[in-house]
């Protein structure tokens, strides 16, 4: 871990470079926050922005006896309190591929905000239960409870499709009190029972075990690039140094007295350590007396814990670093779950001569999450390992270090620094590129283009690009015009999404590669997708084997297709208990028939909350599933606190059909309901399902069928 307080010190001396270390260890979970809470990018950065600079001004303030990250996350809480004034109910639109990472990304989305918020500081800033009841002035057992609540909720947005729950079958809320120890005795053992003959539970029990690994993957992407941290900079004013005082004339006699030992030392002892000073370097500089890369003698070891480079392997893109873990006194190596923080400052860099450094990017693939447990017993051998993308190979000098600085391993706070050097021009690269040039229009509102795919030595990378037909552009832009919001072109121009994964024939997912600092795709570029030449099941994504030939076996498939296109309505609905009462109005494709309103009342006779439905029908072709976004505000056009949202069971459905089905429940601050609900919609959200599930081969096909290897 950094020793902030030392940064610190040099930050009020005058050093404002230094506050870089700082911006770049905590913006990203800061970040993640944010965006969850704001559901935008712009607005989520802007956040993280403000509440450094609050930080930065407030540094002579802090003190030592405080821990450092409280402190700092404690700036942040007003901002993140103050955003959720501005809430929008616009689904984030990340680069996700996974269809399970999409889901829970949805779930998140509909939970209510102050639970959300309360859901994020404990998962992402680790905030105590005790911390956020003073924070929210709610006992910790409202807090517990509500944390408990939002678990459910996301289990249950994201299991319901997968458990086909019969009349002996236990629900999605009982297998999660099982799995998180909270039955009793003699429940246990009923369910324990069951699972002996039930597959459907026992899946459900798998996927909660993987849940939370799932759930830490989605909420920790995507990164703010570094050129956040500039921008934080450049806002910032030095602070003015402290004068040091004049030396002591005993500080001075001190100097004079070492320098003279040193001088004696040089004269008369040093000439006979030259050479076993010769070779102490080598063995500090290289891991070995000998000056060339060597399997096996990279070793850091801090803690009782080794970290081992055992060997590098590379194409001109791309590193594969194998490393082991050895805690002392163990034989086998540790669990690879959460082993490494990657979330240190820069903890790989590539070093030149003159300590020049050359931009990279650094990952893990996400099934190393999963533990060595699922690994181990795969077709072919198996190490762990991460993977360096260099992002300038043409800069890249004929021999550099690898610098490694790990602060974290295995949960301990550390120093475990290593230096490895490469010669880079003895590298052989055989990357082969293939060329696609295949394009799909969908709808006539996308076109989808495979570009081209490069297969290097353990990395195979696909390119794709995704973008508006001309004619829908013209048609979103004349729509915008029509109501005044040009401005909001780019937004509708980015607004859709094609999910791909790269699978074999047989239809096992190929491991993908994740970079912690991915930037949002640039519209005008194809994206980049890397995967590993791993593979696993469809169903729990455990890791199965290693692909022979990935010039001949690998295929994009289509996981969905997803569209945002503007749609203007509005109307407003008096909140009182009433039966279907007829709706005359359309929002794009949609027809609005009627609605009701019934009231929920607790032992005293007070409503504590309104289910509210708005009744309605699709007229999209086939082939098509349409969502419309819903905003609901209150007479002062503050947002309106809803929950269930259970619409969405309803969103395949033919004919007739709930377009929303949700829960009104009172305002937080004052626990009342407003007179009156404006119904606001500015989009509509698409999805296309003929094409999802559909194979494309990565390679050309008559190669496949027999072709050369070349």
């Amino acid at each position: 871990m950094y020793e902030e307080s030392q940064i610190i010190k040099e930050i009020i001396a005058g050093k404002k470079e230094k506050y870089d270390h700082i911006i770049e260890f905590y913006k990203d979970k800061l970040y993640a926050v944010a965006l969850r809470l704001t559901a935008s990018e712009e607005d989520a950065e802007s956040i993280v922005k403000q509440g450094f600079k609050k930080v930065y001004e407030k540094l002579d303030t802090y003190e030592e006896s405080f821990l450092f990250p409280e402190w700092l996350y404690d700036q942040f809480i007003p901002l993140f309190k103050e955003a959720g004034a501005s809430r929008s109910i616009t689904p984030l639109q990340l680069p996700l591929h996974n269809p399970h990472h999409i889901k829970l990304e949805e779930a998140l989305h509909t939970m209510p905000y102050q639970l959300k918020l309360e859901f994020l500081l404990r998962r992402i800033l680790q905030f105590s239960s005790t911390k956020i009841s003073n924070l929210m002035e709610n006992s910790v057992n409202e807090i517990e409870g509500r944390y408990k609540d939002s678990l459910i909720h996301i289990r249950q947005y994201t299991l319901l499709d997968t458990h086909q729950e019969k009349s002996e079958c236990h629900s999605i809320g009982e297998l999660t009190e099982f799995h998180d120890g909270e039955v009793e005795e003699q429940v246990e053992e009923a369910i324990k029972d069951h699972l002996e003959f039930c597959p459907d539970c026992r899946n459900v029990l798998e996927g909660l075990k993987k849940e939370e690994v799932f759930l830490d993957f989605v909420l920790e992407f995507p990164k703010l690039s570094e050129a956040f941290n500039k921008k934080v900079l450049e806002d910032l004013v030095a602070y003015v140094p402290k004068q040091p005082k004049h030396r002591t004339w005993k500080y001075q006699f001190s100097v004079l007295g070492i320098l003279c030992a040193i001088f004696l030392f040089g004269v008369f002892i040093l000439p006979s350590l030259k050479p076993l000073a010769g070779m102490v370097t080598t063995y500090i500089q290289y891991g070995t007396i000998y000056n060339v890369w060597s399997e096996g003698t990279y070793v850091a070891t801090d803690k009782e814990i080794s970290f081992e480079v055992t060997e590098v392997e590379m194409d001109s893109d791309f590193m594969y670093i194998y490393y082991d873990i050895q805690r002392e006194g163990e034989e086998s190596p540790v669990s690879l779950f959460e082993e490494i923080d990657f979330y240190s400052h820069k903890p790989v860099k590539i070093i030149g001569e003159e300590d020049q450094e050359y931009e990279i990017q650094v990952t893990q693939p996400d099934y190393l999450r999963y533990g060595r447990k699922k690994v181990e017993d795969i077709e072919g051998e198996y190490r762990p390992f991460f993977v360096v993308k260099i992002k300038d190979k043409e800069t890249l000098p004929d021999q550099f270090d690898i610098r490694i600085n790990f602060v974290r391993l295995l949960d301990k706070y550390g120093n475990w620094k290593l230096d490895v050097p490469i010669r880079y021009d003895k590298m052989e690269d055989e990357a082969v590129t293939v060329k696609l040039n295949k394009e799909i229009n969908i709808g006539n509102k996308m076109i989808l283009e495979f570009v081209d795919v490069t297969y290097s030595k353990n990395i195979t990378t696909f390119r794709y690009h995704q973008r508006q037909t001309e004619e829908e552009r013209e048609r979103v832009s004349a729509v915008l015009k029509e109501h005044n919001q040009e401005y909001r072109l780019q937004e509708y121009g980015l607004g859709h999404h094609i999910g791909l994964n790269v699978v074999t024939e047989g239809g096992n997912y190929v491991v993908p590669l994740y970079f912690y600092d991915m930037e949002m795709p640039d519209p005008d570029k194809p994206i980049e997708m890397y995967f590993t030449h791993y593979y696993t099941d469809t169903e729990f994504y455990d890791l199965k084997g290693k692909i022979k030939d990935p010039m001949r076996e690998l295929f994009a498939q289509i996981m969905g297709v997803y569209y945002h296109e503007p749609a203007f309505f509005s109307m407003e609905i008096p909140l009182e208990e009433t039966e279907k009462t007829l709706l005359d109005g359309r929002i794009n494709e949609f027809k609005l028939t009627d609605y009701s309103i019934v009231a929920t009342k607790d032992a005293a006779g007070d409503v504590s909350q309104y289910e509210f439905i708005i009744n309605g029908e699709s007229e999209a072709q086939d082939g098509i599933t349409s969502e419309i976004g819903w905003e609901i505000l209150d007479e002062k056009g503050e947002y309106v606190h809803t929950g269930g949202w259970y619409h969405y069971e309803d969103r395949d459905k033919d004919g007739p059909r709930k377009l929303f089905h949700g829960d009104i429940h009172p305002k937080y601050d004052h626990g009342s309901f407003p007179e009156t609900l404006l119904l606001k919609v500015e989009s509509i959200y698409i999805q296309f399902n003929d094409l999802e599930g559909e194979l494309f081969p990565l390679f050309i096909e008559e190669e496949n069928e027999g072709g050369s290897d070349d």
